[in-house]
């Protein structure tokens, strides 16, 4: 305005006074992009977290222009969490006072994200503007990062552990134990009558001047299948909500101690429009894949517990310790619920030693305390 005013009345004073006032946005402005020109972030997120964990993110920004430093650069994090809910959803901003030409400064920032599922972190937005604040520029740099949040997990009481060694009375029991059948092989030991010439140790045999025979063990664990059925109404409440969560810790703990004990074999069946099985031997590979669909897994309305059961059963062996996860009340006695179930003598027997476990309190209480 001052400089256009100078130049309508000729005014040399008004125009050199236009000049001084457009000389510091000119150089800001200039100032401001040549900051960030050059500039490289590099964003490291743990590879996965339960919910509530300490979340831990390292920001690196990196200045590749060999002759001009980066002053007061702020970054911006956007992260989203992947559904209909915007609860999880963060922005945060780091500052970094100056990146020295051809070196790097490196922020960290801590947090807490409080429910399961994907997260998506947004390419970063670097702004600055250096040195007077007159011009501000903005640009995004490095790319998105996706971080899968585990179900919380919980505490196994004494009562779960106490009901699950009562329902091995009278079932099919796979228990570790030495044995003179081939299997691991974990030492020797004196040949006894009875043991065949192809179990002998000849080198140790030689080095103790007595005939010594390899000793195997076999392990042997009760198998278990563990089916969660997330039953939620269309419109549900904040209770409702958290009884889902609940029974997705509540699985994610049960498995979790499965898979640490190693030797077992696991199966989780989810009830959704169609049954979805994942299992195998107990291990940390398999339960980190547990882990991973759990942070996924929706309640829906429906009742697909039936037909989640009738192949569940199909898949397992007998003897397979059966627990039913379900977010609202279930009775086995329920023929017409249950009609493919109790349609099967064989079936019929072996429901009685199928333990279900609902998040009513009376009953989840007893056997399972969230952290």
């Amino acid at each position: 305005m001052v400089f256009g005013a100078a130049m309508l009345r000729e005014v040399n004073l008004m125009l050199i006074l236009g000049g001084m006032l457009f000389g510091p946005l000119l150089f800001n402005w200039r100032l401001a992009v040549a900051t960030l020109r050059g500039l490289e972030v590099r964003r490291t997120i743990p590879r996965g977290i339960c919910a509530g964990d300490l979340l831990v993110v390292q920001l690196e920004l990196a200045n590749t222009r060999r002759g001009l430093g980066s002053w007061a650069v702020s970054v911006r994090e956007r992260i989203r969490r992947e559904g209909n809910s915007s609860a999880g959803n963060a922005d945060v901003t780091e500052h970094f006072l100056y990146i020295p030409a051809g070196g790097a400064a490196v922020r960290t920032y801590r947090g807490q994200l409080s429910q399961r599922g994907l997260y998506r972190w947004e390419p970063i937005r670097a702004s600055t503007g250096f040195p007077f604040g007159l011009f501000r520029r903005d640009v995004l740099l490095g790319n998105g990062d996706t971080l899968t949040v585990f179900p919380r997990l919980g505490r196994l009481t004494q009562g779960w552990i106490r009901r699950r060694h009562e329902s091995f009375e009278g079932a099919h029991r796979r228990e570790r134990r030495h044995s003179r059948v081939s299997g691991d092989f974990y030492g020797v030991r004196e040949w006894r009558h009875g043991d065949s010439r192809r179990w002998i140790h000849w080198r140790s045999t030689a080095r103790h001047g007595t005939l010594v025979v390899r000793q195997f063990e076999q392990h042997r664990n009760r198998d278990v299948a563990v089916l969660l059925d997330l039953w939620q109404p269309d419109e549900p409440s904040a209770e409702q909500r958290e009884n889902v969560e609940l029974a997705v810790s509540f699985t994610a703990t049960v498995v979790a101690d499965v898979c640490r004990r190693l030797g077992s074999k696991v199966l989780l069946g989810i009830a959704a429009p169609e049954p979805e099985f994942v299992g195998g031997a107990g291990s940390m590979v398999l339960l980190e894949d547990f882990m991973g669909r759990l942070a996924l897994v929706e309640a829906a309305g429906g009742d697909r517990l039936p037909q989640l059961l009738d192949e569940a059963l199909r898949r397992v062996d007998p003897g397979t310790e059966v627990v039913i996860v379900s977010t609202r009340d279930v009775h086995l006695e329920d023929a017409r619920r249950f009609a493919a179930l109790w349609s099967d003598p064989q079936r019929r027997a072996w429901a009685r030693q199928i333990r279900v476990v609902t998040t009513a309190p009376s009953d989840l209480d007893r056997y399972f305390q969230a952290d």
